[in-house]
């Protein structure tokens, strides 16, 4: 990737402004005739400043990690390429990667079908309209307090009625009340949450299926976050061995496995039914019934070109290296702090002290979370950029 790299590397030493500088930077005016060459020049400059921010060893404040160089490439080819996959018959070789790089996650997450989509707020959303048809006469979904905004969100959309379930001092669904709750109503879902994106909490994923199975509801993993753990044989035992009997399950390789967004697969255990009657007098292939509708390789051709190019092995070191990096983090907080530290299974850390860290936040060193109510610091440690030695270092004037 050596000619690719330099590609990049173009791309990104054009910016010579300061991250400060790009704050202040006011976007381009829309005009009738359009702006000069040369501001618009400067405007790129600016967005692409503005986008190393990503790349500082330093930067831990979201889930927003620094591309690498395929999966920028992949994104240009698929803007370039923009076909359409409603008429795969015209895009036979883009059709054939997609349904490789399906095939792949699916064996990865023990999920026999499924399909990209724009983000696990899109995948939420869907399967709970599956579930919706699937169990017409219910209208309850159970998930932990810590679950992710987006399901609230799908169950007002849907019509549904959300009731959160308590926490366990981990963060995780508290499992007596979850089956007391089942037991006053049947749920339409259970929504289990792999990798919180407060906390990085991981909720019994087995006892959620198995409660799910117990009164026939459907169970959704919400693994936007925690999914990439699957890839990393050390930490398989956190998935337990019911994975392949949740109903449905969905992933964001643009968090963790730092692809451009949009980058989302939602699977399901069993193909998914017909929800609707649909058909377009203009298409050979009638559309099915998901929620998304034309869609080219934007969502799967930059993970593809990482996995044919650099090797799934790529995906797993910067993942485990992550990872070192977090617990590098939280035993350097212990031994110089008397701070309180929640260190999860995923790469978050947080931790609560008396000290006012605004400065950092305003920098991306750090982003404010709350878990059990109560405001926590926040690290997310994601991709190979972020560094434990950085983050302490600018921590320093604190400690």
């Amino acid at each position: 990737m050596n000619e690719l790299d330099a590609v990049i590397k173009r791309l990104r030493d054009l910016s010579k402004y300061k991250v400060a500088d790009v704050l202040q930077e006011m976007p381009l005016t829309i005009t009738e005739q359009g702006n000069s060459s040369q501001a618009i020049a400067n405007q790129l400059r600016t967005l692409l400043s503005e986008g190393k921010m990503h790349q500082n060893s330093h930067w831990a404040a979201h889930m927003t990690a620094a591309v690498p160089t395929e999966s920028i490439v992949g994104q240009l080819l698929s803007n370039h390429h923009n076909g359409n996959l409603l008429s795969p018959e015209l895009y036979p070789t883009l059709n054939k990667i997609k349904q490789q790089t399906l095939d792949w996650l699916c064996q990865l997450f023990e999920q026999s079908h499924g399909h990209f989509t724009s983000g696990a707020s899109y995948g939420n959303l869907e399967a709970l309209w599956q579930a919706k048809q699937q169990y017409p006469r219910r209208d309850t979904v159970f998930a932990a307090e810590t679950a992710h905004y987006s399901i609230d969100k799908a169950c007002q959309i849907l019509g549904l009625k959300l009731q959160t379930i308590a926490t366990d001092d981990e963060d995780k669904i508290a499992l007596e009340p979850l089956r007391k709750a089942c037991e006053i109503t049947v749920p339409l879902a259970i929504i289990a949450t792999a990798g919180t994106s407060a906390s990085g909490a991981f909720d019994p994923l087995d006892d959620c299926i198995q409660i799910a199975q117990e009164f026939d509801a459907w169970c959704h993993i919400d693994a936007a976050w925690g999914g990439y753990l699957k890839l990393l044989p050390e930490r398989n035992a956190i998935f337990g061995q019911r994975l392949s009997q949740a109903n449905s399950l969905c992933f964001d390789p643009h968090k963790a496995w730092a692809q451009p967004k949009p980058s989302s697969v939602l699977l399901y255990k069993q193909r998914a039914g017909p929800m609707m009657s649909l058909e377009a007098d203009y298409l050979q292939h009638q559309p099915d019934s998901r929620l998304s509708g034309s869609q080219g390789g934007e969502a799967f051709l930059p993970l593809w070109l990482t996995l044919v190019s650099s090797g799934i092995n790529s995906l797993r070191r910067d993942s485990q290296y992550a990872l070192e990096q977090a617990q590098s983090f939280a035993t350097d907080i212990v031994e110089q702090t008397n701070w309180r530290i929640y260190n999860s299974p995923s790469g978050i850390v947080c931790f609560e002290t008396e000290k006012n860290l605004h400065t950092l936040i305003q920098q991306g060193v750090l982003s404010t979370a709350k878990r059990r109510n109560k405001p926590v610091y926040r690290a997310v440690f994601i991709g190979s950029h972020v560094k434990a030695k950085a983050l302490i270092e600018k921590l320093q004037p604190y400690l």
